[in-house]
C-alpha cells in the first residue's frame, strides 16, 4: 500500500511549531514527512545557519531525518519578510521539490489569515500548486489579529471565514513536549517571549491543532475585516500580497497554460 507523504510548506524556520501534532500523526501512520522552508529566516540580520540548525534539531527529536528537510528559501536566497517579492522563484522551487517527492502528497499550507506577509504569500503558492497539478491541500493556522488592535494576536485559531476545521489528536504529554520544543528556538527568544505563553494556553484547549480545506474564491477576499496584523506591525499593505498573486497567475498562464484565478 502506498503511503501518501505529508508535505509542509513553512514560511520560516520555527513555523513548524504550528504543525507539530500533524507531523506526529503522520509519523504514527508510517507516512513520510517533508518540511519545505520558503524563506531564509534571516530577518534583521539573524544567522540563517543557526535558524536552520534549530529547526533540524527540534524535528530530529520528533523522529525526522535530514532527508525530510528542504531549506529552499535559504538555497534560493529568498529573504525572510519578502516572499511576496520572490513568489515565482519560490513557486518553481517548491513545484520541483514536490515533483521529486512524488506519491501524491498531501500538502499543508499556512492559512489565509493576515498574520504575516510571508504566511499569506505561502498560501498563494499553495493555491498555485493546487491549480497547476491538482495537489491535495489543506491550510493550517499560525497566528492572526482578527478583532484585535496593535500587535495583539491569536495563535493557532482558525478563522471562521476559512470554513470548518478538522483536528489532530494530541495527548497531554505530547502537548507538554511541544511547548518544550519551542524553548529550543533560542535565536528567536524575543519572539517566543510574547508567543510561548499564548501557545502554552492554547495547548490546554480541546483541539489546539486544526486544519481547514481551501475555500474557492477565498483569496479574493481580505483575510478578515480591519487592518491585518502585518499591516499593523509595519509590514507591506495587503495589496502587495494581492499583486504578488497576480504575478503568479500570469506565470501559470504564460508558462503552463493554466488559466488560474488565485486572487
Amino acid at each position: 500500500m502506498t503511503l501518501h507523504p505529508l508535505v509542509l510548506l513553512l514560511p520560516h524556520p520555527d513555523d513548524e511549531f504550528a504543525v507539530f501534532a500533524w507531523i506526529q500523526a503522520a509519523l504514527g501512520q508510517g507516512r513520510p514527512v517533508h518540511c519545505i522552508w520558503l524563506t531564509d529566516g534571516g530577518w534583521g540580520g539573524q544567522a540563517v545557519s543557526r535558524r536552520r540548525v534549530e529547526s533540524e534539531r527540534v524535528l530530529a527529536r520528533m523522529g525526522l531525518s535530514a532527508a525530510s528537510f528542504h531549506f529552499l528559501g535559504e538555497q534560493a536566497s529568498i529573504p525572510d519578510g519578502a516572499l511576496h517579492l520572490h513568489i515565482v522563484r519560490a513557486f518553481e522551487a517548491v513545484n520541483d521539490c514536490i515533483a521529486g517527492i512524488g506519491h501524491d502528497p498531501e500538502v499543508m499550507v499556512p492559512a489565509w489569515e493576515g498574520g504575516h506577509q510571508d504566511h499569506d504569500s505561502a498560501h498563494l503558492i499553495g493555491r498555485a500548486l493546487a491549480q497547476r497539478g491538482g495537489v491535495d491541500m489543506v491550510q493550517y493556522p499560525i497566528y492572526h489579529g482578527e478583532g484585535l488592535a496593535g500587535p495583539m494576536f491569536r495563535i493557532l485559531r482558525p478563522l471562521k471565514a476559512n470554513g470548518p476545521a478538522r483536528f489532530a489528536p494530541a495527548t497531554v504529554s505530547q502537548r507538554v513536549r511541544y511547548v518544550l520544543y519551542c524553548l529550543h528556538y533560542r535565536s528567536q527568544w524575543k519572539s517566543f517571549v510574547g508567543l510561548l505563553p499564548f501557545y502554552a494556553l492554547r495547548m490546554i484547549s480541546r483541539h489546539p491543532f486544526q486544519h481547514q480545506a481551501l475555500q474557492a474564491g477565498r483569496t479574493r477576499q481580505r483575510p478578515h475585516e480591519g487592518a491585518l496584523l502585518y499591516e499593523r506591525r509595519g509590514g507591506p499593505p495587503h495589496q502587495a500580497i494581492i499583486d504578488a498573486g497576480k504575478v503568479l497567475e500570469t506565470h501559470l498562464r504564460d508558462t503552463y497554460g493554466v488559466a488560474s484565478e488565485i486572487v
